[in-house]
């Protein structure tokens, strides 16, 4: 098993890899803006505002002095964030964009949507549920992952290189994220049987 501990090679490697990957993100993110329509380039970026949202609380889950003010904060940008990419997502599911684009869209920001929620009940809920919950969530998330990974495959067998690029690289932002809650979970198993 990889250990991503910071005294491992990985755990000291990680932290850059990681900003590499999420500064590609944002040169992704501004093509986004300047390549595709207004809706596409705010999609964009409110994900990208959830992303970084997300990396900062998974780092802080087994930090208790944490300020509210500083809780609530982030959770009022995440849920601004959560209502432009529901609304596209939306937008997605209409039958002009269905017809003009197909259905692979609507199914990917339907699938991260589901990933987001398992995410955030594991945030707010990570002392309170026994541990056979939480491997029950990370299978699921693992199969949801799983289909986001296909759904990149049939972009590119369509040819469309921008949007397999795209999806990949958001798999690997999330992957730093998945990484965050499972150091919480090892930290928590040293000491109970509850996370």
């Amino acid at each position: 098993m990889f250990s991503f501990t910071q005294s491992s090679f990985l755990g000291t490697l990680l932290p850059y890899v990681k900003w590499f990957i999420y500064g590609l993100l944002f040169v992704n993110m501004t093509l986004f803006f300047s390549n595709q329509t207004i809706e596409e380039g705010l999609d964009s970026l409110s994900w990208l505002i959830i992303l970084l949202l997300l990396e900062w609380e998974t780092t802080q889950l087994d930090k208790d002095n944490l300020y509210q003010l500083e809780k609530y904060l982030v959770r009022i940008a995440r849920a601004v964030a959560y209502i432009v990419v529901i609304y596209t997502t939306c937008a997605y599911g209409t039958q002009e964009y269905i017809k003009e684009n197909g259905s692979l869209d609507l199914f990917n920001a339907s699938i991260w949507l589901f990933v987001i929620a398992l995410i955030e009940y594991q945030i707010l809920f990570r002392n309170s549920f026994e541990k056979i919950f939480g491997t029950f969530i990370s299978v699921l998330k693992t199969s949801l992952y799983g289909a986001l990974f296909i759904i990149a495959i049939l972009w590119q067998m369509d040819g469309e290189w921008l949007d397999f690029y795209d999806a990949a690289l958001w798999i690997v932002c999330f992957f730093f994220v998945e990484i965050n809650i499972i150091q919480y979970e090892e930290t928590i198993e040293e000491g109970d049987t509850r996370w």
